[in-house]
């Protein structure tokens, strides 16, 4: 028989060889630095508004792990997976918006699980046209409807001091395959040279599909 890890497996390789397939929740996965609970293991099924865009990447636990554990993610990028949950002065998630500096996963895949899309940028010599024109396209995005629906309530607004509404989006740089990414919870989406439009159409396809719903 096989074992999950196996089948979450086969079922990204038969992903990444036909483009689309059956294969609900994309299967599962954990290991040592993230296990889960067989019998019980919280593994939501994440929708998306429309055919789905991006490949769909197996699921690991959404457990809460302190620093400084250190959780082995079994997909480059994370998409997925067992992360810290903080306050300030270093939240998890992290804060949107778009960074110059490498941040450890285990801050940012908490924003994934809020629903956020993680933009990420592989550029070890240096892009600033690049970066540039992503955070061009990040300052024409509207704040999230969630995000607004939250700030109504005069308690976010005093937990938050000084933050208005915004889109859960955050740009970060990441050593992978490739020079670009989009990743939300549980799918991946690369290319190697800026496309606000395939940013468009994948921020659009997973917002607010979060598996934790109305997390801001």
């Amino acid at each position: 028989m096989f074992s999950r890890r196996a089948l979450a497996l086969a079922c990204v390789a038969v992903l990444t060889s036909v483009g689309t397939v059956s294969c609900a929740g994309g299967g599962t996965i954990d290991n040592d630095s993230c296990p889960g609970d067989v019998d019980n293991a919280y593994y939501p099924e994440v929708n998306t508004n429309g055919d789905p865009v991006g490949t769909l990447i197996p699921q690991m636990p959404h457990t809460h792990v302190a620093p400084p554990a250190r959780v082995t993610y079994e997909h480059n990028p994370p998409t997925s997976g067992c992360h810290y949950s903080l306050g300030a002065p270093n939240p998890a998630p992290i804060l949107p918006g778009a960074y110059t500096q490498q941040i450890d996963p285990e801050y940012w895949v908490h924003n994934l699980e809020h629903g956020y899309m993680v933009v990420l940028y592989n550029c070890p010599q240096g892009c600033d046209s690049d970066f540039q024109a992503l955070r061009e396209w990040l300052s024409k995005q509207q704040p999230d409807p969630e995000v607004v629906r939250a700030f109504k309530d005069p308690r976010v607004q005093q937990a938050r001091p000084g933050q208005s509404p915004y889109a859960k989006v955050v740009i970060l740089p990441w050593t992978f395959d490739h020079k670009f990414a989009a990743v939300a919870w549980d799918y991946y989406d690369p290319f190697d040279k800026v496309d606000t439009g395939e940013l468009d159409r994948f921020y659009q396809n997973h917002l607010d599909q979060e598996p934790e719903s109305g997390a801001i």
